[in-house]
């Protein structure tokens, strides 16, 4: 066996660093701690680089140096990058805002250089993007806030996704995603304890008691309906007994797939009052059971590691136990699941033999799976990896004769570097080695089994626990504070070794009475980065499985077993690096010229013209295949760019300008998870977050006034829709039909067309004959043709007949309202009957088309007023060498709310925030301390402190603390 294996530099790094660093608190001080280690980081690179090639060339090194020499070149071709959002609490109300920080950093948990800007995008239960921002990102590190407004929110499942330009080129699975339930404000609905049953195979049974916010049994006249994956299945009127309680039973046609079975009622008196009840039932045939041999294949005669997982028809685990039986109904093993529907068990497969799985689910009912058939021959990679073991087992099995005198390779990667390589030749079908955990970091370690072609045959992963995060202490000076004192937090960040650390970490207090603890942490940057974020799809409860105690373990060594991972193709290695998108160093605007053949136009000069928060103007000349970039722009938050090209003669070339635009939206995710609205089976703390938050913001929306110890309440008018930034010639609110924002929203990409023939009124398109000369198709509101206006700006204006050809002014409309996306609309009113002051503007406009154009001027004309969200009126690509571009704007920054209570008394408005304080900026200084302070609300509770955050050079960490909240002082 030729055997090469190598520490990770990044532990001398980061001694070496730290002695160079002093005297610096802030982010300047944290920036220059970054470019020092970056130096550092080259120049172990360099040596590690150096040194891999002079074992390479050593005569006993073979083969496995050239393979680790592939697979380092292509991860340093195609590095990962990866994310993780903190935010302030787990769940929120529609009103209510999203604070968060966002900790960019490449797989070896370092700050990334690749991105400077990271997209984060809110979706709904349809996965479809309800809004999208961009923030800045420096130094690995970004924050900001996500407003949740009632325009584009509503109650419901919503899932926040985070990703760079760069992490497109590895797939969905690389992006963060953290699913949320948000109550609507205000919401009209009732507290509904639920019990479903399944009475038979397809006989369901649901039992649900409704009562009212304050807890008071509700007795309703109700129209009820069953709805599985938007099929109806039943639809009836109902009434719950005296108690509030309900029975429903009904039946599911034969061979349904349940997918998102609900019962939804309305009450027959007030149909605003509604509430969605998931019916979650797990049928034997819904709940997913599969089974998934270490190495990914059972083999005859050799023994074999076996994970299973059991998923409901919810998407999560499902406790399960049962026995494993042969062909000849022999028992060979008991299985139980450890944790969130996951297990293992150990088996020795024989040649002709099948296998099966009689399971009893938690209900009773039974269901019998069959195993992976053996194969005959074939090879496994097994890992026995202890808890507090300083090495692990490896062994790998072999069968298939011919292969027994052949080459093998195992390669042990973590953070995309090869830790661990060996060559070797199975002896008697058998190799084992001991492999020491020191030459790995903390998280997730892969190893690969390659045939003698370099060809993978067996993967396995496993968890390495160097004991080794950052240690945050929490101290107040206190354990009981009073109501609205102030309270000071001190932090203290080390290293395993007790050196303090320099890093960027963010805090969050959140009240133990309305936000529940468990959740504020069941998910951190130490479970994300060093273990969720190496895996596929959904994991349930991940901070469970790094608590260091052997239960927690063998859940882990099942979760590794069962769960996919994410990872590069070493198939792959021998082949050219090819990529999508580029990574965005910082912004730019890039794009090609062409011809009206579609032909790209060299040496043709572009000019850029800024408009927005910065005005200036740039030129370019394209190359040889028609491109052409600008960058090194000054900072830049929200700005419109006109962009044309000439020729040498300085006159604008006959052709078309495309641009590569990096904010088009990636594909869609795959299927979420599903979670159970706030109201149904609600616990105290979720209810009591609801409550208090509707009062803190109605004290916040004014919408309640104190007045000399009196209480008044709102008056509330209700005006006609409004439209922000409308350029309407009627007046705000001043329309025949108003589309509001929140309509355009949530057609997202649809284009304006579609949403303005399904929404607008009496809306369509049809012939009209001109002056009894001509035949033309036009759009109409009822009889009058329609003009657009985009932001003041009637298209018509730039209207000019080329051809002549019949439908030419049609089509011109049509190539606007086609092109332009719904969700860069804000607002569109309908000038039917309010029209008049159009019509004059048209009748004294010079500049406006010539009477022959569409009709004479002065006709009778309905008018679409459009506002879109740039402002910059009508934009198109069209063949005259222009394109107007206007890129996602930055997300503007706000600062968190501080309330500070410098006298005590004179308590009008209650203070009930949820979320007490939050901090995402905190840099520790060179002795590893940084201070916090805020203030207290006024409801006597207890308070969860959470602090978390990176070195940025590959280490992380988190750490609560709980406070106590007495009475107000007097």
């Amino acid at each position: 066996m030729q055997l090469l294996s190598k520490q990770h530099g990044f532990m001398i790094i980061a001694a070496l660093n730290f002695d160079a660093v002093t005297n610096y608190k802030s982010l300047t001080g944290l920036k220059y701690f970054m470019q020092q280690r970056a130096l550092l980081l080259k120049l172990a690179i360099l040596f590690n680089f150096i040194s891999v090639l002079a074992v390479a060339q050593t005569p006993s090194s073979g083969n496995i140096n050239q393979l680790i020499s592939k697979i380092a070149a292509y991860n340093s071709s195609m590095p990962a990058e990866k994310v993780f959002l903190q935010f302030d609490k787990p769940y929120y109300s529609a009103g209510d805002t999203i604070w968060f920080k966002g900790y960019l950093v490449d797989e070896s948990i370092k700050y990334s250089s690749l991105s400077s800007r990271l997209y984060v995008e809110l979706l709904n239960d349809s996965n479809a993007v309800v809004k999208r921002f961009v923030f800045p990102v420096s130094l690995g590190l970004t924050w900001g806030n996500i407003p949740l407004n009632q325009a584009y929110v509503h109650s419901g499942t919503y899932t926040i996704r985070a990703y760079t330009t760069w992490m497109r080129n590895f797939g969905d699975d690389y992006f963060f995603k953290r699913g949320f339930y948000m109550s609507g404000e205000q919401e009209n609905t009732w507290l509904v304890n639920v019990i479903p049953s399944l009475a038979s195979a397809n006989n369901v049974k649901v039992a649900m008691k409704f009562s009212g916010i304050d807890g008071k049994t509700s007795t309703n006249d109700l129209q009820l309906k069953v709805i599985n994956n938007k099929k109806i299945l039943l639809r009836n009127v109902v009434q719950t007994g005296s108690d509030g309680i309900l029975n429903v039973d009904f039946n599911l046609p034969p061979q349904t797939n349940l997918k998102n079975l609900n019962v939804v009622v309305q009450d027959k008196n007030d149909k605003a009052r509604t509430a969605l009840i998931p019916v979650n039932v797990n049928r034997p045939q819904d709940v997913d059971i599969q089974f998934m041999p270490e190495g990914g294949q059972l083999v005859a005669g050799i023994p074999s590691h076996v994970g299973f997982k059991a998923i409901g028809e919810d998407g999560k685990g499902v406790a399960i136990q049962g026995t494993i039986y042969d062909n000849d109904h022999n028992e060979l093993a008991q299985i139980n699941t450890a944790h969130c529907g996951m297990g293992v068990f150990d088996i020795a497969p024989m040649p002709d033999k099948t296998y099966t799985a009689e399971i009893i689910l938690p209900d009773g009912e039974k269901k019998t799976i069959p195993l992976p058939l053996p194969l005959k021959t074939g090879s496994i990679l097994s890992i026995r990896n202890t808890m507090d073991s300083d090495t692990i087992s490896v062994s790998a099995f072999n069968t298939t004769e011919q292969d027994s005198g052949n080459k093998y390779y195992l390669v042990g990667i973590s953070r995309g570097v090869v830790c661990y390589g060996a060559a070797f030749t199975f002896s008697n079908n058998h190799f084992s080695t001991r492999v020491s955990k020191s030459l790995f970091p903390s998280g997730i370690a892969h190893f690969i089994l390659l045939n003698t072609n370099e060809q993978p045959v067996n993967e396995r992963i496993t968890f390495i626990d160097r004991s080794d995060n950052l240690k945050i202490e929490l101290k107040t000076d206190a354990h009981i504070f009073a109501a609205r004192d102030s309270i000071p937090v001190h932090i203290l960040v080390k290293d395993e070794a007790g050196h303090p650390v320099i890093g960027s970490f963010s805090m969050a207090v959140t009240d133990d009475s309305q936000v529940k603890p468990e959740n504020t942490v069941s998910d951190n940057i130490v479970s994300n980065l060093l273990l969720t974020s190496d895996l596929k799809g959904y994991v349930e409860d991940p901070a469970y499985y790094l608590q260091h105690n052997e239960q927690s373990w063998k859940a882990l060594d099942a979760l590794l077993l069962t769960q996919g991972w994410v990872g590069y193709d070493l198939k792959k290695i021998n082949q050219p690096v090819k990529t999508v998108y580029d990574p965005e160093f910082a912004f730019t605007v890039k794009g090609v010229v062409t011809n009206l053949f579609n032909k790209p136009v060299s040496d043709s000069r572009v000019v850029l013209l800024s408009k927005g928060d910065q005005n200036f103007e740039r030129d370019t000349v394209t190359d040889k295949m028609g491109n052409f970039e600008f960058n090194r722009f000054p900072e830049i938050r929200k700005s419109t760019f006109i962009i044309s090209a000439v020729n040498a003669n300085g006159k604008r070339i006959n052709g078309g300008i495309s641009i590569d635009e990096k904010n088009k939206l990636p594909a869609s995710p795959g299927a979420i998870t599903r979670l159970d609205p706030w109201n149904v089976n609600a616990d105290t703390v979720v209810l009591n977050y609801v409550k208090l938050n509707k009062n803190y913001q109605d004290s916040l929306n004014k919408k309640q006034y104190y007045t000399k110890g009196r209480l008044l309440n709102t008056v509330n008018i209700k005006d006609k829709a409004v439209v922000r930034n409308s350029q309407n010639l009627n007046g705000p609110g001043q329309a025949d039909q108003t589309i509001t924002e929140d309509v355009l929203v949530a057609a997202g990409k649809a284009s304006l067309l579609d949403v303005i023939l399904s929404k607008v009124k009496n809306f369509h398109a049809g012939f009209y004959k001109d002056s009894g000369k001509k035949t033309n198709m036009e759009y109409f509101i009822k009889d009058k043709r329609v003009r657009f206006v985009f932001d003041g700006t009637d298209i018509d204006k730039f209207y000019q007949p080329i051809s002549g050809q019949p439908n030419e002014h049609y089509d011109y409309q049509k190539q606007y309202l086609d092109y332009i996306a719904a969700e860069d609309i804000l607002g569109i009113e309908v000038n039917y009957f309010f029209n008049a002051r159009y019509n004059a503007q048209n009748l004294n406009s010079d500049d406006l088309m010539a009477a022959d154009a569409t009709g004479p001027r002065g006709a009778d004309y309905a008018y679409l007023e459009i506002t879109t969200r740039g402002g910059t009126g009508p934009f198109v690509q069209k063949a005259t060498g222009v394109y107007i571009y206007t890129p996602l704007a930055l997300a503007d920054y706000k600062q968190f709310y501080r309330p500070r209570y410098a006298v005590k008394g004179n308590i009008n408005n209650a203070d009930m925030r949820s979320t007490i304080h939050w901090s995402p900026n905190i840099i520790t200084d060179r002795n590893g301390v940084a201070f916090v302070s805020f203030y207290a609300a006024d409801k006597p509770t207890k308070y969860t402190i959470i602090c978390q955050g990176s070195d940025m050079n590959g280490k992380v960490g988190v750490q609560t603390s709980k406070i106590t909240i007495g009475s107000a002082k007097p």
